[in-house]
């Protein structure tokens, strides 16, 4: 039970430092937007 906790943590620290680096580069940013934009 403990080491499921840990995991998590763990993995939701790793899904918000990768969120913070794509926001670190707007090139990367905006590519996606416009990837997502190009759906619609």
């Amino acid at each position: 039970m403990m080491f499921k906790r840990w995991l998590l943590w763990i993995a939701g620290a790793g899904v918000l430092g990768l969120i913070f680096m794509a926001y670190a580069q707007p090139s990367l940013v905006q590519h996606l937007a416009d990837q997502l934009w190009a759906c619609f």
